[in-house]
């Protein structure tokens, strides 16, 4: 796209209140595109005057100047001479061609109305919470909606025209999904650079607190002494022989242990959500190519052909939500062993248990992660090709193209009416 196991825990908890904040944001996902569209299509009227005025009004009122973004993506530009960056420069390209360019025509194009107002709202949501890769999907979708199918609806041709207005508006619903699944992409990042950085503070303390209990080792003659002896009497019926400061060392031994251990879940989990995300990009960046990539045509012999197009992106865009919720349920499974330890029963012995069957899963786990690794991949392989994408370097050539006709798109906007544009 252009720019940019089983629950060991306490009941209950990874499968109803994982510690993963994506998980419950995936699971209002769907919620909130319906919410979109509802509103929408509470907006839309049967005037077309009156729903460009609603259009308008909409993308005048998105909030760049407080929008989320790094301010190096909110003021990125294709070109200098542009009065602002390429999202908020969108937006007022598109009203300007609607001031410009009033629909006349007398038919109903309520649908095309509804879906373009529901990626306007998304728009302005995805902007003001600052989702990069979806505000650049919607902003895609938007110059595609307005500029080659709104404008070019088959006026005196009627039975046409309700062919191609039914056509592309499920065309727009599928980029409506796209900015959705990109969303899902954007808060996964998100995720993960806060677990990234959680995790490398973790892994900080815990070196500090290594070079603790090693200095009191070597420079404690009673620590060293305790030490050696548990390592030596370590057998159940010894173990009740111990001094207390044996035990002391015992538990800070098993406390460490058990330290390493959960910091190697958490690094599992982090490898997990960052393969995870790499896949959901590569899906999103996929999808919206191929969406991008299609023609919009008024020929009704042509119209059959580009909605089984349509269809087949459906399909694709389907499974990639089907993979999304296997992922989750993946990620659950390791913040449940993580959990297991935190809650582990405060006896010594228990404990090690617990530690050791962590250590034995982990292994397992790492093995079954690259094999996910591999699958994944062959995966991504798999859409491409179904989607008619030969190799990554393909897919960047065709998405840098696409970028280059939005902006070739805007810049025509710009060149028809430059005063009004800089007011």
């Amino acid at each position: 796209m252009p720019r940019p196991g089983s629950n060991m825990g306490r009941p209950g908890s990874a499968a109803r209140t994982s510690a993963n904040p994506f998980a419950s944001w995936l699971a209002a996902r769907k919620e909130r595109k319906n919410q979109a569209e509802d509103q929408a299509s509470r907006m839309i009227t049967n005037k077309i005057a009156e729903n460009e005025r609603i259009i308008i009004d909409q993308l005048n009122s998105i909030d760049f100047l407080h929008s989320r973004l790094p301010a190096e993506v909110l003021h990125a530009k294709s070109r200098e001479s542009q009065p602002c960056g390429d999202l908020e420069y969108a937006a007022k390209a598109i009203v300007h061609m609607l001031l410009k360019n009033p629909q006349t025509i007398k038919m109903d194009i309520r649908k095309i109305d509804q879906k373009l107002l529901t990626l306007i709202l998304l728009y302005k949501q995805v902007i003001e919470q600052g989702d990069e890769r979806a505000a650049y999907a919607a902003k895609g979708a938007l110059i595609r909606g307005f500029n080659d199918i709104r404008s070019r609806i088959p006026q005196n041709q009627p039975e046409l025209a309700k062919q191609f207005v039914e056509a592309n508006t499920e065309y727009l619903d599928r980029w409506v999904t796209l900015v959705s699944l990109a969303q899902v992409a954007d808060r996964t990042k998100q995720n993960v650079d806060k677990q990234r950085e959680k995790y490398n503070q973790a892994l900080a303390l815990d070196k500090e607190r290594n070079d603790e209990l090693r200095d009191e080792f070597l420079n404690n003659n009673e620590f060293t002494t305790a030490y050696q002896f548990i390592l030596d009497h370590d057998a159940p019926e010894e173990r009740a022989k111990w001094t207390p400061v044996q035990r002391d060392i015992h538990r800070k031994m098993i406390e460490r242990r058990m330290k390493g251990v959960n910091l190697e879940l958490d690094a599992l989990l982090l490898q997990q959500k960052e393969m995870d995300l790499s896949k959901k990009e590569a899906q999103v960046e996929m999808l919206y190519s191929s969406v991008a990539s299609l023609e919009i045509v008024a020929d009704p012999n042509l119209l059959n052909k580009f909605r089984e197009s349509v269809d087949n992106l459906f399909k694709q865009l389907a499974t990639s939500d089907a993979e999304i919720d296997e992922s989750l349920k993946m990620m659950d499974d390791i913040e449940a062993r993580i959990e297991q330890l935190n809650y582990a029963p405060g006896a010594s012995r228990a404990r090690e248990v617990a530690a050791e069957e962590a250590e034995k899963w982990l292994k397992e786990e790492k093995l079954r992660q690259q094999d996910r690794s591999g699958e994944n991949k062959a995966r991504a392989k798999e859409i491409r090709e179904a989607l008619g994408i030969l190799s990554e370097e393909q897919l960047q050539e065709r998405n840098r193209q696409i970028e280059e006709q939005e902006q070739r798109i805007l810049e025509e906007l710009q060149e028809q009416s430059r005063e009004r544009l800089y007011n």
